[in-house]
């Protein structure tokens, strides 16, 4: 019993001992991940495909790096500032860039570390980028082609009884009415000669000669590649963004101006329009209404003279007697002779027969003759 004990123990000890050995000498590489095997310090193989690998127990290590592609972007602090440009504009510039690890050996002879490495490139792509904007003008870095700019203004407008719509109004250049080309543009149109994309470009072959350091002696590699840089945002500085707004408050003003004057332009034509139309409705009008009323009138006398032509003695009895209505009252006093033309009525009348003498003995009044 005491020698099958002591074997169990042995081979208990030989399999821990073999697995500790294993466990140091065996590692995996992820698809993601670069490997390389460090001595001391010193690298001794890298690895940049996925699989099982080997090292040396306990005197070497393994330093994991990313396969992937880093991104870094300008933070707060790291903002390239008062940059100036040839034409004298100093902007604020945000860059970015997209980097990986090709060689993990030379990666960590020359750079070490992840953090190291990507210092060293936000250091040479801020730097490039700040050389190649200060030897160009501003149109070139924010601009790469010479395509006319237009402005798009929106207004909220009532139109056709709404409550509002939106009408937009954009501005090319040459036109007569306000929905075509006005020719607003802030400050004359300069011509681009390389454009931002050559400009990037540029600062991108820069970084990545950079990042082969040449000395009298030899190419330094350092086993990274820069796989794309760009800037993220232009700004202005403080001072010349307040220019530029003044700038554009002038430009935004005279666009303004010139819609108002078009405006009243257009109203005044349209009141000369509608007065000239009115005028011409009336003056139609008036002449209509006369011939209508002439016409009117030519009837109406027709139709009198036919009337006073057929039932003229009854007419003439009919007005006679309006004339005597308005003309005596209970307090009237006339002064005529009897034979004027108002008492023709009174002439004409028959006079009533005489009464007989009355019983009484009163004598009958005496008759009265008549005024013809």
């Amino acid at each position: 019993m005491t020698r099958v004990f002591r074997i169990a123990i042995d081979a208990a000890v030989f399999l821990l001992i073999a697995w500790l050995l294993l466990a140091n000498m065996a590692f995996t590489v992820d698809e993601r991940e670069l490997a390389v095997v460090l001595q001391f310090g010193e690298p001794k193989a890298g690895y940049t495909e996925p699989g099982l690998k080997w090292k040396l127990p306990f005197i070497q290590e393994v330093r994991r790096l990313p396969k992937t592609y880093q991104f870094w972007l300008g933070s707060a602090r790291e903002i390239l500032v008062d940059v100036p440009t040839a034409d004298g504009k100093k902007v604020e510039v945000t860059p970015w860039a997209i980097w990986r690890i090709t060689d993990p050996v030379r990666f960590i002879q020359e750079l070490r570390t992840v953090a190291n490495a990507e210092q060293r490139i936000k250091d040479f792509v801020r730097s490039e980028l700040r050389d190649v904007i200060t030897a160009n003008r501003l149109v070139d870095v924010v601009r790469s082609s010479d395509r006319q700019l237009t402005y798009t203004l929106q207004v909220d407008l009532p139109l056709g009884g709404a409550s509002g719509t939106l009408l937009e109004v954009e501005s090319p250049v040459g036109a007569d009415s306000p929905r075509e080309v006005v020719g607003f543009q802030p400050g004359a149109v300069e011509k681009v000669r390389l454009g931002r994309q050559k400009l990037v470009a540029l600062a991108k072959a820069g970084v990545q000669q950079r990042l082969r350091q040449t000395t009298p002696e030899k190419l330094v590699e350092r086993g990274i590649e820069l796989v794309d840089l760009g800037i993220a945002r232009i700004d202005f500085v403080p001072t010349v963004q307040e220019a530029a707004f003044r700038r554009l408050i002038a430009f935004l003003e005279s666009v303004a101006a010139y819609y108002v004057n078009e405006g009243q332009r257009r109203k005044q034509e349209i009141l000369n329009l509608t007065n000239y139309e009115v005028e011409k409705i009336l003056g139609e009008g008036k002449r209509e209404a006369n011939r209508i009323r002439g016409e009117v009138e030519a009837e109406i006398i027709q139709m009198y003279a036919e009337a006073i032509r057929e039932m003229g003695e009854f007419y003439q009895f009919y007005r006679t007697l309006d004339v005597y209505k308005k003309s005596f009252g209970k307090n009237t006093q006339l002064v005529v002779t009897t034979d004027a033309d108002i008492f023709n009525l009174f002439r004409q009348m028959p006079l009533p027969p005489a009464s007989p003498p009355m019983a009484s003995g009163v004598p009958a009044a005496p008759s009265v003759p008549s005024p013809n």
